[in-house]
């Protein structure tokens, strides 16, 4: 950034703090706002922080060597800025750890090539190069019986779903596989099975819900569509194909003690309270974890690092922590608030940064937040033209998917900064391109810088934040999916790259008026009118001054009805997630499970599973598999709707 920007910035807290009292006065001391500002601006640290964290500690999944190595560097990190009480708080255990290794793979017939995969964590590797001949999956048993004595050995290619007018969507494991796997596929010594990945995105996941007497012992193998669309070409042709995987995975035998990191600035008046800054420190392993979340976790240290050396004395204590298990649930998160409940109604605010490489460019807020935030936030508001900061009113705070949302359910404000800037999100989240070089260095600068102005800013204010209108209302469910975020007067603010809207041809500063022929007044009118809409229909928008209507085309949402009960199931049925204090816990889905039948009907699709959750008069009866192998069993679960819900 420019000298002449921070001049500039000099005047205006000059010019503020010109009275003897003033409102700002009394939440960012002047000459701490301008040391802090200057410092960040000139001897910005983040960059230093992500690079050690991402390219010489790397993937951080929960749970393995490589995250715990980071919990010990981070810890180390801010005892060297001053803070002395930094410390690990351990918040669970694994009864499995999972390391990553070195992978390769290649088709050795009918031509020579290298070959684009990933797999997921907790899955089994190859314990050494493994070669053998491709096979496309059987779709029935019949085919099944056909291929038999050609089973062992060989690497299984599943073929990708049809996905209509939006190309192949990545490619479930055939139910057959799911019904016989137990019985016939272990014995038949397959060598692993491989599926497509979703266009150019590997994306990695994964469950440690496995013990150390059941570990997965057949490689489930994601190759890139390129690549995969090659090899079933090949074997459609009637060539034979011959494939190696040599992939290192290891198991290791838990218990796997899990910490989160925390360290505090504690408060001068008011060190019982506190404003939360942080970040998830885990990752997923597929990349090395860069803007998910490598990007959180280097603006936490350098916005303590910048209080510190600024002299900042806040109030209240300004506590810095590094949660683990965010990718499997919150689960660093949410233990830490189950153990810590007394603190609860003394946290003024929590800011998690989370949103990836671009600049923090603002803040939700609920009317009565709005002019504490104004004064808070005051010297980053014009801190840079190219990176401008605003407060977004807001009727309700609204969950996002992160650790954030832990805060929201048990009542304190928690809050995942607006960001905006260049960088593609979708392109780098738990994807093989979640690398150093995707972090862009002026946009983590300024965030730190506004980060810890606004942790000061709030620490300091003469009372906690107020609490009402912290549950969502409206959200953004209907936004996320039209592909753009909408102001609260309905007006779209962002097209999301490669998004409906897009698509479409909407633009920034559209107003959204109606869909079809159902008007829409907010969010929540929203998201029930794009819920009931055909297929195909049409949007309203206010355009200048004309109204004008875009014809859409809507996939089907075949979430929304699974997620009324609290729950999120993957393409092939296996429970990647389920809600807190949601129906789905309640009645005891875990994640991991398989879903087999529905009121006592098989389902064999996620568009069977969504039908019939679509359909259920606030009852229905789920049958699930769960665990694998010998250990495996079918429970019985029933889902109950509360009346009047």
């Amino acid at each position: 950034m420019k000298r002449v920007r921070l001049s500039a910035l000099l005047v205006f807290l000059g010019l503020a703090f010109s009275a003897p009292t003033t409102a700002l006065q009394t939440v960012t001391p002047a000459d701490t706002a301008a040391a802090l500002v200057d410092l960040g601006q000139t001897d910005s640290q983040v960059m230093r922080y992500l690079d050690h964290l991402t390219n010489r500690i790397g993937a951080r999944l929960t749970g393995s060597d490589g995250y715990e190595n980071a919990c010990t560097w981070a810890r180390d990190e801010f005892v060297a800025i001053g803070l002395e009480n930094a410390r690990l708080e351990r918040w669970g255990e694994f009864a499995v750890g999972f390391n990553r290794g070195p992978s390769s793979g290649r088709m050795l017939a009918p031509a020579a090539r290298e070959l684009r995969f990933g797999t997921n964590a907790w899955t089994a590797g190859t314990q050494g190069r493994v070669s053998g001949f491709a096979l496309i999956a059987p779709k029935d048993e019949a085919e099944l019986e056909a291929l038999r004595p050609k089973l062992a050995g060989s690497w299984i290619m599943i073929p990708p779903a049809p996905r209509g007018g939006g190309g192949p969507r990545p490619s479930p494991e055939p139910r057959v596989f799911r019904e016989l796997r137990e019985k016939s596929y272990d014995d038949a010594g397959i060598a692993g099975t491989i599926r497509a990945s979703r266009g150019e995105l590997i994306v990695t996941s994964g469950s440690p819900r496995i013990t150390w007497d059941a570990l997965p012992t057949r490689p489930t193998i994601q190759m890139l569509s390129e690549d995969h669309a090659f090899v079933l070409e090949k074997l459609g042709a009637g060539e034979a194909v011959e494939l190696e995987f040599d992939i290192r995975n290891h198991f290791e035998r838990g218990p796997i003690q899990l910490h989160n990191v925390i360290a505090d600035i504690v408060g001068s008046e008011k060190p019982d309270e506190y404003v939360i800054v942080g970040g998830h420190l885990d990752s997923w392993d597929g990349a090395t974890g860069a803007c998910d979340n490598g990007t959180g976790v280097a603006t936490t240290l350098e916005a303590a690092r910048l209080l510190v050396a600024s002299g900042a004395r806040p109030k209240r204590t300004i506590r810095f922590m590094l949660w683990g298990g965010e990718e499997q649930g919150l689960l660093g998160a949410r233990a830490w608030i189950e153990q810590n409940k007394a603190d609860l109604p003394r946290i003024s605010a929590v800011l998690n940064h989370d949103g990836g490489t671009n600049y923090c460019a603002g803040l939700p807020a609920t009317e009565l937040m709005v002019p504490l935030f104004e004064q808070v936030f005051a010297p980053v508001e014009h801190l840079d033209p190219e990176h401008p900061f605003a407060i977004r009113k807001v009727r309700g705070i609204s969950a996002v998917g992160s650790d954030t949302d832990a805060y929201l359910a048990a009542g304190v404000p928690g809050f995942f900064w607006d960001q905006r800037g260049r960088a593609i999100y979708s392109r780098t989240h738990h994807t093989q391109f979640d690398t150093f070089e995707t972090v862009i260095p002026e946009y983590q600068r300024n965030s730190a810088i506004v980060i810890a102005v606004g942790a000061l800013g709030i620490a300091n204010l003469p009372d906690l934040l107020p609490r009402e209108g912290l549950r969502p209302v409206g959200g953004g469910p209907g936004g996320r999916r039209l592909g753009v975020q909408l102001d609260e007067d309905m007006r779209i603010e962002e097209v999301v790259d490669g998004g409906l809207a897009l698509k479409a041809g909407l633009l920034v500063g559209d107003k959204v008026l109606a869909i079809g022929a159902t008007q829409v007044g907010d969010r929540e009118d929203l998201r029930a009118a794009m819920q009931a809409a055909p297929v195909k229909s049409k949007i309203v928008v206010q355009r200048g001054a004309d109204r004008i209507e875009v014809a859409i085309e809507f996939p089907p949402d075949l979430d929304a009805p699974i997620r009324r009960y609290g729950l999120r199931i993957s393409e092939d049925l296996e429970v990647e997630r389920v809600t807190r204090d949601e129906i789905a816990e309640k009645a005891g889905v875990r994640v991991g499970d398989v879903v087999e039948s529905v009121d006592g009907k098989p389902v064999k699709s996620k568009a069977l599973l969504s039908a019939a959750f679509e359909s259920a008069k606030g009852r229905l009866a789920l049958e699930v598999r769960r665990g694998a192998g010998e250990n495996a069993s079918v429970v019985a679960i029933t889902l109950a709707e509360p009346e009047g819900r």
